[in-house]
């Protein structure tokens, strides 16, 4: 179980309410569907890895690092030799359009953005350090990698296919998944839309509730213990909250059902 370092405020979806009536187990989990890993696909060196650490909230397009890769120098290099004679190339290929397309494809596979190439082009010369950019908001879930490390691709199956290596995944705040067991006589009371509160523990503030709502009631039945799953969905879960994958939460419900 992993915890980020605790935010300075308080979130206005935590609750510092009494003590409920009645609480009931719970599991937080990560839906792997709302996960999206970042992959580098060339050998390269890891030269500059930012203030990120597990459980950070990162912005789309935020830099996490740069690298730097003798393999990447040269495919821009034939990029740029291709590029600063288009006008030769155009006079004698009836495919130049298409070679200057695919060689710029083949630059933002290998992990070079938009703003990247126009650098490229502009100063005709390769890029030493390469940045590499949360592809989506959300909260970094694992971090693989350590300044200086050497990155492997993998083996190449094609042009554009490759292994590479994960140096990173990072969780869409929907990622998460609450799931509270109860048994199948109070689950029945239970409905889409009803109001509820999820509780957990925060290394730095001990146990905070943070709100939610009912998703949906799982109608299988386990046959041993009479108990039926209730899924939740979390408000503005804070930092900490999406990374508590196989912990342990409690539950209680309070409210009318709105079905939404």
């Amino acid at each position: 179980m992993f915890s980020a370092p605790a935010a300075a405020h308080h979130h206005d979806d935590e609750e510092t309410e009494a003590e409920p009536a009645k609480l009931y187990p719970a599991k937080v989990s990560i839906d792997p569907r709302h996960m999206v890993s970042v992959v580098i696909k060339i050998n390269a060196r890891m030269a500059n890895l930012r203030n990120v650490y597990v459980g950070k909230r990162v912005s789309r397009g935020e830099v996490l690092g740069e690298i730097e890769s003798a393999e990447l120098e040269t495919v821009q290099a034939t990029y740029l030799g291709l590029f600063a004679n288009m006008d030769a190339v155009r006079a004698f290929s009836m495919t130049s359009e298409e070679k200057m397309v695919d060689a710029r494809m083949n630059l933002l596979w290998r992990g070079m953005s938009e703003e990247d190439i126009k650098r490229l082009e502009a100063t005709r010369q390769p890029l030493k350090l390469i940045k590499i950019k949360a592809p989506i908001s959300g909260y970094l879930y694992s971090l693989n990698v350590v300044n200086n490390q050497i990155l492997n691709a993998g083996t190449q199956g094609g042009q554009y296919a490759t292994s590479g290596t994960t140096i990173a995944t990072i969780a869409q705040p929907g990622a998460i998944v609450v799931e509270a067991s109860l048994p199948v006589s109070e689950a029945s009371a239970v409905k889409p839309g009803q109001s509820a509160t999820v509780y957990v523990n925060d290394p730095a503030k001990g146990r905070i509730a943070v709100a939610a709502k009912v998703q949906r009631v799982y109608a299988f039945v386990n046959p041993v213990n009479q108990r039926q799953w209730v899924r939740l969905q979390v408000f503005r879960e804070p930092e900490h909250l999406g990374l508590l994958n196989g912990g342990v939460a409690t539950v209680s419900f309070s409210g009318d059902a709105h079905v939404h």
